[in-house]
């Protein structure tokens, strides 16, 4: 069984628009070829005389991997299998579009015989095809360059020794918000006043090697409507399929900005180039922004090879978002008034997850016989052929996938929500989600060459944190309401079904503790070590207090001070442990390091949560030690109190505390 791989790093970058672009890199030497985007992934296809096409993805950072795909260029088979100097080393995975990939150990003995020029081989169809590997050192060594992982452990070509510090890490793609257009405008010749006005500023330069017009013609120049404000000049640059486009506005009076001379196609405010690297711009309300430039590699282009990437949303989405986001805050500060200490879970039932909802449950017992048989009488036919033209692979411990079948995009056909209790130390349970295409489910935000039939969208993690999720419906679109609590914060997110977007509407709650239960850390036990009523109130005091100086609200750099008085004398190795309390297990939130006062001594207090699970008051203990080298640590306690809500924010943020990795 295909395993899932929980991309969690992927989307969770902050700014839209960073200060040092990366720029991207096509490269090409013999049977092989590379391109690096401007996130830093590296792409690199080789070929063999048309019969076989290898993919090999990696994206920018320390610990990546590879991820490799094959292609025929006949694919007729249902199985393929990786041969390295006549050794079998295992069977290919097959995926939805006809393609393979290879996985584990066989991806491993790969990408060593590639590097090391052994004979590769692919059989399928009862054929042997041979995979070439001459260009492949150079585009690997390449790859390595760019992604500043030469001579490091995680290289592709001859892996070394030195250290990962300087390894090129992954960059944001930028975020575009595209504006409505004009749709369908018609393309009007430019009136002789207008051309009169305009022409001088219209320059076609020697560079751009437009066809040369006979001296009996004009060129002819179009004004194309893009919206109430702006305005498109086209005309003819190599022939009548390949233009020139410049943007002015609809007066023609703004300064004429170039686009490109090579332009196919306009169309619902996207302009296309479709020869060389194939361009994509976009509109944005201001000027028009490129979205992709790739080009197309493999059998029948079967391999999309990118320099420039970016994520687009539209101005609708983001509006539609919004209204949502300002309805789950009127909701939160409405409970406030009537529920103080806020139960969260009471707000999904004011946002009743509307229209038609099929949910059914699949085995996933390894030695099980698929079934072709329809589980419910409301999927359609059209929906299960579909389903099982689909590469719906994914992991259970329990033996069980559920699925939803649910319009998510208002698009009129049921997407697909997948949800599987992986288990694990953390006992995860994942959700996943892929948009219903033509023929198949298929998860939108990945990226071409990835076939992945899991579609990752969140994860909970049952043990090591405090998350919660249910399906909602607001004014129309739906969102999967994630909870996400801490001591002190509670985040509630809106993640939207095949968004692009790094930020997430949230709402952030903060809160204040009245923590004046103390009791024993061990059930129906007293209070060991005893308190005074002195070392109670100092006690009391320090917990009120570090409610100001939470661990998590300090900065990655900010230095704890120490906890104690240090004793004049002590030296600076041993002056260490009084900024510092013990470990924790997993299960636990470290919250504050606060002095528990016991007999005119001072201990280090750790304070740790069950990440703010509340209950008629927070769960928390405090675990007591001696910052005194030589004393062994003392019993803890059981604090808790009730919360009262100190402040309730909205606004988009990044996602954090979905730690689920598989």
């Amino acid at each position: 069984m295909r395993h899932l791989i929980w991309l969690a790093c992927a989307g969770l970058f902050s700014t839209q628009l960073f200060a040092a672009p990366l720029t991207g890199l096509s490269f090409e030497h013999k049977d092989w070829q590379v391109s690096c985007d401007n996130t830093g992934t590296c792409r690199a296809a080789g070929y063999s005389r048309d019969l076989v096409s290898v993919l090999l993805t990696r994206v920018a950072g320390r610990e990546t991997s590879a991820k490799v795909e094959v292609t025929f260029a006949q694919p007729t088979a249902s199985s393929a299998t990786l041969f390295i100097d006549g050794e079998q080393k295992g069977e290919l995975t097959p995926l939805s579009d006809g393609s393979f990939s290879i996985q584990f150990t066989a991806r491993d003995a790969f990408l060593t015989a590639l590097s090391q020029d052994n004979t590769i081989e692919f059989e399928s169809g009862g054929k042997r095809i041979p995979l070439s590997s001459a260009g492949s050192n150079a585009v690997l060594l390449k790859m390595d360059e760019f992604q500043k992982t030469t001579n490091t452990s995680n290289a592709m070509l001859h892996p070394g020794n030195e250290n990962t510090d300087n390894v090129l890490l992954a960059k944001p793609a930028p975020l575009i918000i595209s504006q409505p257009v004009i749709p369908d405008p018609d393309a009007v010749p430019l009136t002789t006043t207008q051309l009169q006005k305009i022409a001088p500023q219209l320059k076609l330069t020697p560079e751009m090697q437009c066809r040369e017009i006979a001296d009996e013609q004009t060129r002819t120049y179009y004004r194309i409507p893009v919206d109430k404000n702006h305005a498109l000049i086209k005309t003819e640059c190599f022939d009548s399929s390949r233009f020139a486009l410049w943007l002015t506005d609809n007066t023609l009076t703004a300064r004429p900005e170039l686009i490109t001379h090579d332009a196919s196609k306009y169309e619902n405010g996207e302009i296309a180039r479709l020869s060389g690297p194939i361009q994509i711009w976009v509109w944005n309300g201001k000027q028009f922004l490129l979205r992709d430039q790739y080009r197309s590699s493999g059998h029948n282009g079967a391999w999309t090879l990118p320099t420039f990437v970016s994520r687009v949303r539209t101005q609708h989405d983001v509006d539609t978002d919004k209204a949502a986001l300002q309805q789950l805050y009127q909701a939160v500060t409405d409970l406030k008034k009537t529920d103080p200490e806020l139960t969260l879970t009471k707000l999904a039932n004011q946002f009743t997850l509307t229209g038609e909802v099929t949910k059914f449950e699949l085995s996933t017992v390894e030695d099980a016989t698929p079934s072709k048989t329809k589980p419910s009488a409301e999927i359609s036919d059209d929906e299960w052929q579909a389903f099982l033209r689909s590469p719906v692979m994914v992991e259970s411990e329990d033996g069980s996938i559920s699925f939803t079948l649910l319009d998510m995009d208002g698009d009129g056909k049921r997407d697909l929500i997948i949800n599987s209790y992986v288990g694990g130390t953390g006992l995860y349970s994942y959700t996943g989600v892929l948009k219903r295409g033509e023929n198949s489910f298929y998860n939108p935000r990945a990226d071409r060459s990835s076939h992945d039939g899991f579609g990752p969208f969140f994860s909970e993690n049952g043990r090591g944190a405090n998350q919660w999720s249910e399906w909602v419906r607001i004014n129309g679109q739906v969102y999967a309401l994630w909870f996400n609590g801490q001591f002190g914060e509670d985040n509630l997110y809106l993640l939207r079904p095949f968004s692009v977007d790094d930020k997430t509407p949230a709402v952030t709650i903060r809160y204040r503790y009245t923590l004046d239960t103390i009791g024993s850390s061990e059930e129906n036990q007293s209070k060991t070590p005893a308190l005074s009523d002195k070392d109670k109130a100092r006690l009391l005091k320090s917990l009120d207090t570090m409610q100001d100086h939470l661990l998590k609200d300090m900065a990655a750099d900010q230095k704890v001070p120490p906890i104690c008085p240090i004793p004049p004398g002590t030296s600076a190795k041993e002056a260490e442990s009084y900024h510092r309390g013990v470990p924790l297990h997993y299960a636990f939130e470290s919250v504050a390091y606060i002095p528990v006062w016991l007999n005119e001594k001072c201990y280090i207090g750790t304070v740790a949560s069950h990440h703010g699970s509340y209950n008629k008051g927070v769960d928390a203990e405090i675990a007591i030690s001696s910052p005194r080298e030589g004393e062994e640590s003392v019993n803890g306690y059981y604090i808790s109190g009730l919360r009262h809500v100190t402040s309730v924010k909205s606004g988009w943020k990044a996602r954090a505390g979905d730690n689920g990795v598989l």
